[in-house]
């Protein structure tokens, strides 16, 4: 094999994948090229560096401290290329590029349209997905989106890059005549009332069972619902009682009469809206739009929330890090 000095950018992707994958295998699946072919980069790579670089028997894969110093060389030399493509080809369309959007249905009921108004100065042309999470997730991976505004981070793929927006807080929702006597806690809601609940399907539906994993209750559960409108109504004709978050409760207010709106555990559960694109595609665009949204859900939302109830004040917020687990 011939000894060439001049490392390429394409053996250096190959290089970085390698590192963030368990086997030759999955760094090969991840890039769509054969297992031979990222084993032949790696020898080509340690012949041009004269070292040994990956331990490929360990598993997961190892590197050696050789390897260590080339990974993070790569790293660098990867994404800098792909921002100087970015960038050369938002100049080469006047500065706008076309963007496809993905957003969960409850951003995009209350925050969508306000979005897309004030990103249409930015792009050539906008195209909106909204959906259930996990297809709006395949679609991102498939690069069938360039953004996506999720409550799932997707962990399971580090190498997308990722804009925490907000923190979106738990509550019960439940028809006045069960309250009649003061707030109800959520253990007599749940040994006493029937529960509407979101679908298991759906991640609102999965956190839904870990909160109540976490407050040791069993669900009486009567009616699974994929709409937030339709959950609504139910709780409002005095079906049962619900599990839902202050930006699902911002669209329908009128469903909210009759309804009181309770704290869950002093406002411990919530979820956490992010932002997830792929690594340096987009220049500044994503860090612009994180922005935007943070300021849309601060100035927007957070004061009809506390219109909903006061006390969601200390709850709802922007958010530029995801807290702890």
């Amino acid at each position: 094999m011939k000894n060439n000095k001049n490392i390429e950018i394409g053996a250096l992707r190959i290089f970085a994948a390698v590192t963030e994958s368990e086997t030759l295998t999955q760094a090969a699946e991840r890039l769509g090229i054969t297992q031979s072919a990222v084993s032949q980069t790696i020898k080509q790579l340690e012949l041009q560096t004269e070292t040994q670089l990956v331990v490929t028997r360990s598993r997961p894969i190892k590197l050696t401290p050789s390897g260590q110093v080339l990974k993070d060389y790569a790293q660098q030399i990867v994404n800098d290329t792909q921002r100087m493509l970015a960038d050369v080809r938002l100049t080469a369309k006047g500065g706008l590029l076309p963007l496809k959007v993905g957003m969960v249905d409850s951003f995009c009921d209350v925050a969508g349209l306000q979005l897309m108004q004030q990103l249409n100065p930015f792009v050539s042309r906008l195209t909106l997905r909204t959906g259930l999470g996990s297809s709006l997730s395949q679609d991102l991976l498939n690069r069938d989106l360039d953004i996506l505004i999720t409550s799932d981070p997707i962990d399971e793929h580090p190498e997308l890059q990722r804009y925490p927006l907000l923190r979106d807080p738990f509550v019960m929702i439940v028809p006045e005549k069960y309250t009649e006597a003061g707030s109800a806690s959520p253990s007599w809601l749940a040994d006493n009332i029937p529960f509407i609940r979101y679908t298991r399907q759906s991640r609102l539906g999965a956190l839904t069972d870990l909160i109540a994993r976490r407050l040791n209750i069993q669900l009486q559960t009567t009616y699974e619902l994929d709409s937030t409108q339709t959950l609504l109504r139910f709780v409002q004709s005095g079906q049962g009682w619900a599990i839902t978050t202050g930006l699902c409760l911002v669209r329908y207010p009128e469903l909210l009469n009759g309804c009181r709106v309770l704290q869950l555990a002093n406002g411990s559960n919530a979820r956490h809206l992010t932002m997830l694109c792929r690594q340096n595609e987009l220049a500044s665009l994503p860090e612009q739009i994180a922005g935007i949204c943070r300021s849309i859900y601060s100035d927007e939302i957070v004061p009809q929330l506390i219109d909903i109830a006061p006390w969601l004040e200390q709850q709802a917020c922007a958010i530029t890090e995801m807290p702890p687990i």
